[in-house]
């Protein structure tokens, strides 16, 4: 087999998945608060019949950091307990993991920029704040992730912004063109692979047929 089909086959995989890296991004271009995946690649140097060959495969997928722009909303609800919740359902975490818990009888629900809850100008908790690098968060679904390291020690700790909801990161424009891109050298490579066959089929026959 020609040396060739590997490095066409090889790239093929790796832009298979880049493929459906891109499609996922745009198909969440909508959901709020999602951050997109982004691809990089690395090239490597493989001897294959004592022929140096150059193989491109997925290096690695890293979640782009990028906030996404901020839209007017309120997102919290409250559960049957009165703890404060997300629209999923997940209980929104105080200081030291505890649930924030709103009295009955609150009207006028706050929450301030270093993540004060106060209810009726009363402070009734405050919300865990807390950044960590890229490089330390996994992705546990679209807009859930999880630790994986210590969160980064800063002087000034983030910000609150009071009824405000981040939309996804992803730009829609650039998720297409880099659809188009990656579509056309996932099929530039299929045909190679197609044409490598071919031409071994070929001479297969002939080498093989009687004189």
């Amino acid at each position: 087999m020609s040396n060739g089909i590997y490095a066409a086959t090889a790239g093929a995989v790796a832009q298979s998945n880049a493929l459906d890296t891109t499609a996922n991004n745009i198909a969440n271009a909508t959901t709020a608060g999602f951050r997109g995946d982004r691809i990089t690649f690395r090239e490597a140097y493989t001897n294959a019949r004592s022929v140096d060959l150059s193989e491109v495969s997925v290096a690695s997928t890293r979640i782009d950091s990028q906030a996404g722009a901020l839209t007017q909303s309120g997102n919290f609800q409250l559960s049957d307990a009165r703890n404060v919740v997300t629209t999923e359902g997940f209980t929104v975490r105080g200081d030291g993991g505890a649930p924030i818990t709103i009295p009955e009888d609150a009207r006028d629900i706050g929450v301030g920029l270093d993540g004060t809850v106060s209810a009726d100008g009363q402070e009734i908790g405050k919300l865990e704040l807390t950044r960590f690098a890229p490089a330390q968060v996994k992705r546990e679904g679209n807009t859930l992730f999880a630790a994986t390291g210590r969160p980064i020690g800063e002087d000034e700790p983030p910000k609150v912004r009071s009824g405000m909801l981040e939309a996804s990161n992803v730009n829609v424009v650039r998720g297409v063109v880099d659809l188009v891109k990656v579509s056309r050298t996932y099929e530039a490579l299929m045909r190679m692979i197609q044409n490598y066959h071919d031409v071994e089929s070929r001479a297969a026959r002939e080498l093989t047929t009687p004189k």
